[in-house]
């Protein structure tokens, strides 16, 4: 018997699933293949769905990385899945792809000297050459080279950001590419950028932005003011801005901040106790309110006393309450409520080049 379910109960029963569910599920029904498809329905989904996070994690054979579901344990194969990369059509003797960002469910990678927007969850890709104004840039020790992706919501369009500048004497340049235009668009600034890196997390100059509430986030020292701040890039207003931090870092060197990231809901600062103080740890600090850049908040206290082996950057938060992160040397960590190592994995074998980062599954296509 053909039973009629209306389009709105549908709806209301599949924004609940998880994309993958969801992606199988197009072949069920053509109605079902139609709602899915809706670009709007992908939108509220995103909005009203289970909100988990997924971790990507590079490995030796570029033709592939592993998505790790952070609910279950970190020893569990199950949570495990290897994603194919041969859109990336490698041509070059020993490739390597790095992780260059993450965005509404999509990850900005660049592999061979070429830049790839990859939506894991449902396979969608898109391969962007490089602008001929950036692509003969060295990023050597004397240069700054900001990059990141982000989503302008009032064109609805993922734009892919690059900003340049040796530091101190040289020019800044900033190119931005629209997904929507196909097309490398120079933004001209209004003053040069006057900030160099902070090595602490990876030791390169490279820094990937945070896409956080409609702008990127950079966490920089300014060499004139003689500060650290949060840079950010407003992808709506094309406007620059600065984010103070707590000025007890400044002064004290036995608490170094040294990575930003979006925990749960939340723009966080990663602040790293020292050996030598009474313990080792990670604490986070939380923005309470975007606009008061006085409402710093440390939210919770890592402890790493018996897993030193560098700093390690709290990439997402489990259901559980859990907090995940990862370290320069092929180690993840799983932290509990009460910031307690519950469980770590070592992934030694893929030391060269290991990149861990969190992105939500979505249904967006480009």
């Amino acid at each position: 018997m053909n039973t009629y379910i209306p389009r709105e109960l549908t709806e209301k029963i599949l924004i609940k699933l998880p994309v993958k569910s969801l992606v199988s599920f197009k072949c069920v029904r053509k109605e079902w293949n139609n709602l899915i498809s809706d670009p709007e329905f992908a939108e509220r989904h995103f909005k009203y769905g289970q909100r988990a996070e997924t971790l990507m994690i590079t490995t030796p054979d570029v033709n592939h990385f592993k998505s790790i579901n952070p609910i279950k344990s970190l020893h569990d194969e199950s949570s495990y899945q290897s994603l194919s990369l041969s859109f990336l059509g490698h041509r070059h003797p020993k490739p390597c792809v790095q992780i260059k960002g993450s965005c509404r469910g999509f990850l900005l990678l660049e592999s061979c000297r070429t830049l790839y927007l990859w939506n894991p969850s449902t396979g969608q890709n898109k391969m962007i050459q490089w602008s001929s104004n950036v692509s003969f840039i060295t990023r050597g020790d004397s240069l700054l080279f900001c990059h990141g992706l982000g989503y302008d919501p009032r064109t609805k369009d993922y734009v892919v950001v690059v900003i340049s500048f040796a530091e101190y004497d040289s020019p800044s340049h900033m190119e931005c590419f629209s997904v929507k235009e196909n097309a490398w668009i120079h933004i001209q600034l209004a003053a040069d950028l006057h900030y160099k890196s902070c090595k602490f997390w990876t030791g390169r100059n490279n820094l990937t932005g945070t896409f956080f509430n409609n702008a990127l986030h950079w966490f920089v020292y300014n060499y004139e003011a003689y500060m650290h701040v949060v840079l950010a890039f407003d992808l709506v207003g094309r406007t620059f801005s600065e984010i103070h931090v707590p000025n007890e870092f400044e002064y004290k060197m036995y608490c170094q901040p040294h990575a930003l990231n979006v925990v749960g809901e939340s723009l966080c600062l990663c602040v790293t106790r020292e050996m030598g103080q009474v313990e080792a740890s990670i604490q986070i600090w939380e923005l309470k309110q975007y606009t008061d850049h006085t409402s710093w908040t440390k939210t919770n206290t890592l402890i790493i006393n018996d897993i030193w082996f560098g700093l390690f950057l709290p990439i997402c938060n489990a259901e559980n309450g859990c907090i995940v992160g990862s370290d320069p040397a092929g180690v993840l960590v799983k932290w509990n409520q009460d910031g307690e190592v519950e469980e770590q994995r070592s992934f030694d074998y893929i030391r060269d080049g290991y990149q861990v980062t969190a992105y939500r599954e979505t249904l967006f296509t480009i």
